[in-house]
């Protein structure tokens, strides 16, 4: 059951995170056009990129771990892969991420929450909800890794 709402959720933030790039294109565009052609910038535009590609980074971080798309080196993975040892080099590493991802969002809450006094120059928002981007996407993830050490359970249990 939580494979088919993670579905939906990347689903979700898979079209989200499109929109939000192609937003950020056509504003970034939009500034380099008027200043340049105009002499008059969007007063706002430097501020919301740099707000919305931080969206994007952690939503897409979220998507990506779904499918093991980070970097890494995999040189022994690849070699252990299919072996007794392989299996538990996986446990290893997703509980090394899980635990991370703990801290991350542990730490991305309290961010969150001390960043909340500060307003943006520009955009006059508190700057918290920018930093809010870290535990929604650490929370994903977290789901993500989760289920991956649920299904490495599962296939560990059938090898015996």
């Amino acid at each position: 059951m939580l494979g088919k709402i993670l579905d939906t959720l990347d689903w979700l933030i898979d079209r989200l995170s499109v929109g939000l790039m192609g937003f950020l294109l056509v504003l970034t565009f939009a500034n380099v056009i008027g200043r340049y052609i105009f002499l008059k910038s969007i007063f706002f535009a430097e501020e919301l990129a740099r707000f919305l590609f931080i969206w994007i980074v952690f939503l897409g971080a979220a998507i990506i771990i779904k499918t093991n798309g980070h970097i890494a080196v995999d040189l022994l993975p690849l070699k252990l892969r299919g072996k007794p040892a392989g299996v538990w080099l996986d446990l290893l590493i997703n509980l090394g991420g899980l635990v991370f991802l703990v801290i991350l969002f542990l730490g991305g809450i309290e961010l969150a929450g001390t960043m909340n006094i500060y307003t943006s120059p520009a955009l006059g928002i508190p700057i918290g909800y920018v930093y809010w981007a870290v535990p929604v996407g650490s929370v994903i993830m977290l789901l993500h890794t989760l289920l991956a050490l649920f299904r490495l359970g599962k296939s560990f249990k059938k090898k015996k």
